[in-house]
C-alpha cells in the first residue's frame, strides 16, 4: 500500500490511486477470458482475465515538472472510467428446443441464470460522469487530504458503475447442442 509523500510526486499519486480504484476493480472478478459462466458463452464479450486490469497510467500521464490539479483530476477520472467494463454480468443459458436434451439439461427453458462480476470488453465501458473534485481543482493547493478524499470519490464512482448489471442471454437449440449434435452432423 502506497502512502502519499511530501512533496507529492506524480508516480506516488498514481500508486496511491491504484490502492483505491485498481485494487477495488480487480477484486472479486468471477468471469473473464479464462473463466466463462458456461461453455456456450461467447468469450469475445470479455476483455481480460479474472486477475483484472493492470493500471494503464504512470506518473508521466499526470505530467512532469509542475503538477496541476486539472491534470491530476482529468487523468484519474479517465483512468477510473477505463475500469468500468469490470462490472456485474447476468449470464443466462436458455435451451429453446426439446429434441436431444440429455444429461444434466433434459428440459428446455432457463438452464443457468447467475450474476457475478466479469471483466467485459471495451464495448461495456460506462460513464462515471463528473465526480466531485474534493479540492483537487485549479487554483487550489492540493493536499494529501484532498487527494485521499478524491480517491475515495473515484472509488465510489467506480463502485456505482460496477453495480450496474448487463444481461447476456445465450440461446441454444438443445442442451447437447455444441458438444454432440453439431459435431456429429459434420461426420455424417
Amino acid at each position: 500500500m502506497a502512502t502519499l509523500t511530501s512533496p507529492v510526486r506524480t508516480q506516488n499519486i498514481v500508486d496511491r490511486f491504484a490502492d483505491y480504484v485498481t485494487a477495488t476493480a480487480d477484486s472479486g472478478i468471477s468471469w473473464g477470458t479464462n473463466a466463462y459462466p458456461f461453455g456456450e458463452f461467447d468469450g469475445n464479450n470479455f476483455g481480460g482475465t479474472t486477475s483484472g486490469r493492470p493500471i494503464g497510467i504512470s506518473g508521466d500521464n499526470i505530467g512532469s515538472g509542475v503538477i496541476t490539479a486539472s491534470n491530476i483530476y482529468n487523468t484519474l477520472v479517465n483512468e477510473t472510467a477505463a475500469y468500468t467494463s469490470i462490472r456485474n454480468l447476468r449470464a443466462i443459458l436458455f435451451v429453446d428446443g426439446g429434441g436431444g436434451n440429455t444429461g444434466s439439461r433434459p428440459t428446455p427453458g432457463v438452464i443457468y441464470d447467475q450474476t457475478a462480476v466479469a471483466y467485459m470488453n471495451g464495448s461495456y465501458l460506462q460513464s462515471i460522469g463528473t465526480p466531485a473534485n474534493n479540492g483537487v481543482a485549479s487554483g487550489n493547493v492540493v493536499s494529501s487530504v484532498n487527494l485521499e478524499s478524491f480517491f475515495d470519490t473515484l472509488r465510489s464512482s467506480y463502485n456505482s458503475a460496477r453495480g450496474s448489471t448487463v444481461t447476456i442471454q445465450v440461446n441454444v437449440c438443445h442442451a447437447s447442442c455444441h458438444s454432440s449434435c453439431h459435431n456429429s452432423r459434420s461426420r455424417r
